[in-house]
């Protein structure tokens, strides 16, 4: 790509939103790259795709204004950085990406169904009567034993591995359907936070929102977790007061669901990463990109920024880098907690319990349950470290092509 001043620029469809009267959201849909611009930038941009020229728009910001304007330099970041550009002179710069939401044929009402006041006071109220059961009773309240649904190991872990799975399922459905209430589109995929496994919605759009409607869309997978578990607990005092009847094995999955809902409930309080309550806490603060620009700050603390890094660090505003102040001791001091968490429980009970199993294999024929039934218990237990890895994965061949595909554009 080479680009002059007498270069005409095509643009890709380009969304907006006003932030307030100086400023503007603009941006890619298909890729979800969003910036904020000031209302002069916008109007630079709309200049270029009615297809002026870059010398003829500099020449229109310069009476404008008053003073010089780089449209060139500008018109540059929107091809390589921001990707805004289609087309240069005719020349294909930056491709369409087709993207395809996940359960599109969900209608908009059918998200505003199940999230509006009503929907969530009835969520809160099931919440509450749980809490208060555990409270008075001194009962129901979940502990780590209830994980075990059977006294055979096999079953405990592959009745547990598919609960897991279907309840963050719902988890995210519940994000999709509250983001479609808000004529948003999104996708639910695996990927990963820190070093652990997660389920996620991707729902980037929604910066189109306006920030205080945001809020069930990110609260949304909590609160059916939280309805579960409430309902849960009151099936579980129903039972006991005599006015339904479960069968033990009932019970007991009951029991382990429980466990299962309060986890994934107590780590969305994680703030330190991507969870839920970190994008309520961003949104609330009016940060843009708190999670990366708190990263970009800590590594000023270390090295000196790149060229590029200072650019982005210049761009962030003084707002937001007051708010990175403080989070980044909460970013620290979580992600260390978090990694010491993982190694000496997760990492470490894995390779115990895997060591346990191949010593019992040991003696076990190929053709014995003894061996395929500790073949399925390992896969098991290493699916989601299988999962961090392909996702890092995935993450760093992402960054490298993207490196890459800006490298050739400033070099052709």
């Amino acid at each position: 790509m080479k680009m002059t001043g007498d270069s005409v620029l095509k643009m890709h469809p380009l969304a907006r939103r006003a932030e307030n009267e100086e400023e503007m959201l603009i941006g890619r849909t298909d890729i979800s790259n969003f910036i904020v611009l000031p209302v002069i930038g916008v109007e630079i941009i709309d200049l270029l795709d009615e297809g002026k020229n870059v010398n003829e728009v500099a020449t229109i910001m310069e009476e404008r204004l008053g003073e010089p304007v780089d449209v060139l330099d500008f018109a540059n970041d929107l091809a390589v950085s921001y990707q805004f550009v289609h087309t240069v002179d005719g020349e294909v710069v930056n491709e369409p990406v087709a993207v395809v939401d996940h359960f599109s044929w969900i209608k908009e009402a059918t998200g505003q169904f199940f999230f509006n006041r009503v929907a969530f006071c009835l969520y809160g109220c099931v919440f509450l009567a749980g809490v208060l059961l555990c409270a008075f009773t001194g009962k129901y309240i979940p502990v780590y034993s209830d994980i075990f649904v059977s006294t055979s190991v096999t079953v405990s872990v592959l009745a547990s591995f598919v609960t897991i799975w279907m309840f963050l399922f719902f988890h995210e459905l519940a994000h999709l359907l509250a983001a479609r209430s808000l004529s948003i589109g999104s996708r639910i995929g695996l990927g990963h936070r820190l070093v652990f496994a997660v389920a996620e919605t991707n729902m980037s759009n929604i910066v189109l929102v306006e920030p205080g409607r945001r809020y069930k869309a990110f609260v949304a997978g909590m609160a059916w977790d939280a309805t579960f578990w409430g309902i849960g607990v009151i099936l579980l005092f129903a039972h006991d007061a005599g006015w339904v009847s479960l069968l033990p094995f009932i019970q007991a999955f009951i029991r382990m669901v429980n466990v299962i809902l309060l986890m994934a409930l107590a780590f969305q309080f994680m703030v330190f990463m991507q969870t839920d309550v970190y994008y309520m806490l961003a949104t609330r603060f009016r940060c843009a990109n708190l999670l990366m620009n708190t990263r970009l700050f800590l590594k000023s603390k270390i090295r000196s920024l790149t060229q590029e890094e200072q650019e982005e660090w210049e761009y962030v505003s003084l707002h937001e880098k007051q708010v990175i102040r403080w989070y980044s001791w909460v970013y620290l001091i979580g992600s260390v907690w978090a990694i010491w968490f993982f190694v000496q429980y997760q990492l470490r009970m894995a390779i115990d319990f895997i060591a346990k199993i191949a010593d019992e294999m040991r003696h076990a024929s190929v053709a014995s349950w003894q061996f395929w039934d500790g073949i399925l218990l390992i896969i098991l237990v290493l699916v989601p470290f299988f999962i961090v890895g392909w996702s890092w994965l995935r993450a760093y061949r992402q960054r490298k092509s993207e490196r890459e595909r800006a490298k050739s554009l400033q070099e052709a």
